[in-house]
C-alpha cells in the first residue's frame, strides 16, 4: 500500500515545478514587454532624454539651423508626451517650423517689401540674418536698377555696414565724374571770371548775371538775398581799393542729380590790391617786355581756395573761399 501512495505524489510534485517555472517565465515575459513597451513609447531614459534636449539647445544657439529641423523631427520621432522636455520642446518646434515655412516662401521673392514683411512678422526670428542679408542685396539691386546719386546713398544711409557698400560708393564716384566737355569747361570758367571781374569792378548788373535764382550760400552766407551779395560787394570796396581777381587752376566735375546736371569747379582765387591812383588793366593787355615791366604792381596779393557749384545754366548756386 505505501508504494502505491509514494508513485502517486510524485507527477504532482513535478507538475508543480513546471507550472511554477511557467509562472516565473510568464512574469519575466511580461516584464520585458513592459520594458519593451516604456524604451519604444517613453523613447529611453531621462538622461538619453536630456542628452538630445541639449543637443537641440546647442542647434538653436550656434544657429545651425537645418541640425536643428533634423534634431526636431527625430526628437518627436522619438519621444512622446510623458517625456520631460516635450511640451518645451513642441513651443520651440511649432515656432521654428512655422517661420522656416514664412522663410522659404519670403527667400523665394525678388521683392524687398516682401522680405520686410517677413522681418516685422518675426523681428527676433531663427532667420533675421538671412533675412537681413537677403534685404541688403535686394535694396542694393533697386539701387543698381535707378542709377543714380540719391539711391546709393539711400542704400549707404540704411545698410553702413553693408555687403555693397563699397561697390556703392564705386558707383557714386562714377556719377560724380561724368565727362565734362571742353565747352562745358570753358563755360564753367568764363562764368567765374566775369563774377569776379564784377566783384572787382563794382559792377552789380554784371555780378547780377552770373548768379541763379535760388542762392543756397554766398561766402559764408546761407540763403543770401541779392542785396546781402551787393553789400558784401560794397565791403570789399568799403576802402576804397582798386581790386583784380584772377581765377586759376579751376577744375570741373559734372554731376548728375534727380535728371539734372550740377558742376561742381574747385578753383584758386588771387586777390590783387593796387593803390588807389593804379588802373590796372583786367584783360593783362600789357603783354610782354617793357610793357609788362612798366604795369603797374600790386600792393598785396592774397590767395584763396574757392569751390563754386553751378547749375544747368551755369549760373553759380554756391560759392566758397578760403584763404
Amino acid at each position: 500500500m505505501s508504494s502505491t501512495t509514494n508513485n502517486t505524489s510524485e507527477p504532482t510534485s513535478k507538475g508543480r515545478a513546471v507550472g511554477t517555472i511557467i509562472a516565473v517565465f510568464l512574469v519575466i515575459l511580461a516584464l520585458g514587454g513592459a520594458a519593451a513597451w516604456y524604451l519604444f513609447f517613453r523613447g529611453g531614459t531621462d538622461a538619453d532624454e536630456r542628452i538630445v534636449y541639449d543637443r537641440i539647445v546647442r542647434y538653436q544657439n550656434l544657429h545651425e539651423l537645418d541640425s536643428l529641423s533634423d534634431a526636431l523631427e527625430e526628437y518627436f520621432d522619438t519621444y512622446n508626451s510623458d517625456a520631460f522636455h516635450y511640451s518645451q520642446l513642441k513651443d520651440l518646434s511649432d515656432r521654428f517650423f512655422t517661420e522656416r515655412a514664412d522663410w522659404q516662401a519670403a527667400s523665394a521673392s525678388l521683392s524687398s517689401q516682401t522680405v520686410r514683411h517677413f522681418i516685422d512678422a518675426h523681428p527676433d526670428g531663427f532667420y533675421k540674418v538671412d533675412a537681413e542679408q537677403k534685404l541688403d542685396s535686394l535694396v542694393f539691386a533697386e539701387a543698381l536698377s535707378a542709377n543714380t546719386r540719391e539711391a546709393f546713398d539711400l542704400y549707404i544711409s540704411q545698410y553702413p555696414q553693408g555687403k555693397y557698400v563699397e561697390e556703392a560708393r564705386a558707383k557714386i564716384d562714377a556719377l560724380d565724374n561724368v565727362e565734362v566737355s571742353s565747352d562745358e569747361y570753358a563755360a564753367a570758367h568764363e562764368v567765374l571770371e566775369t563774377h569776379f571781374n564784377a566783384l572787382g569792378n563794382n559792377n552789380r548788373a554784371a555780378l547780377a548775371s552770373t548768379l541763379a535764382e535760388q542762392i543756397n550760400n554766398y561766402i559764408g552766407k546761407a540763403n543770401p538775398e541779392l542785396e546781402d551779395i551787393y553789400a558784401y560787394m560794397h565791403t570789399v570796396h568799403a576802402a576804397g581799393r582798386n581790386l583784380i581777381f584772377l581765377v586759376k587752376n579751376d577744375s570741373v566735375k559734372k554731376v548728375t542729380a534727380g535728371g539734372k546736371s550740377l558742376y561742381s569747379v574747385q578753383f584758386q582765387l588771387d586777390e590783387e590790391t593796387y593803390s588807389s591812383d593804379s588802373h590796372p588793366a583786367l584783360d593783362n593787355e600789357f603783354g610782354t617786355g617793357e610793357e609788362a615791366d612798366n604795369a603797374p604792381k600790386p600792393t598785396s596779393v592774397k590767395h584763396f581756395k574757392g569751390a563754386a557749384v553751378l547749375d544747368e545754366s551755369m549760373k553759380i548756386t554756391s560759392l566758397v573761399l578760403r584763404q
